[in-house]
């Protein structure tokens, strides 16, 4: 197992160990909604970096690391870290061990229509990366990609302060 993959696996069980202490997401602290979906979106980016450098032709394409990395990521998307936007989670917690830091957007709460469409594009196209990705067609893989990026794109424009 490579370094990338230990990393992962570690990121993983420390979000399935946060949740699993959490009898009920509604009783969740702020810190700790922030936290999972901090954790949850590195996990994300940790796997879509090279698949994005694949699929740009940044890197050699490497279809086994690409597969691997889209499945990993269809399966970290299905936590579904649109869940972790509480209320409580749109500003700085005080006093948090993570320093309450947020980029969200006060708009995830105030147009949580638009919010959840964004949701919605990006499920399906995670859904499409890993269908490509089990096709083995490095054609199909690339564009469920670029769909991915798009997604992707789209909600942090909306939803993310830079």
């Amino acid at each position: 197992m490579n370094r990338n993959n230990i990393r992962t696996v570690v990121f993983l069980l420390m979000i399935v160990a946060a949740g699993t202490t959490t009898l009920a997401l509604a009783q969740m602290k702020p810190e700790d909604a922030i936290r999972a979906r901090q954790s949850i979106m590195h996990v994300m980016a940790l796997n879509f970096g090279p698949v994005a450098g694949m699929a740009q032709g940044k890197i050699p394409f490497d279809k086994e690391v690409f597969a691997t990395n889209a499945l990993r990521l269809e399966s970290v998307w299905q936590m579904n870290v649109a869940r972790f936007f509480v209320p409580g989670t749109d500003k700085p917690v005080p006093g948090s061990k993570i320093a309450g830091f947020t980029r969200a957007k006060p708009e995830i709460w105030s147009d949580a229509s638009k919010f959840k469409q964004a949701k919605e594009r990006a499920d399906e196209a995670f859904a499409k990366l890993a269908q490509a990705a089990r096709s083995g067609d490095e054609g199909s893989m690339k564009a469920a990609a670029a769909e991915v990026g798009k997604a992707c794109k789209n909600c942090h424009d909306d939803f993310r302060s830079k």
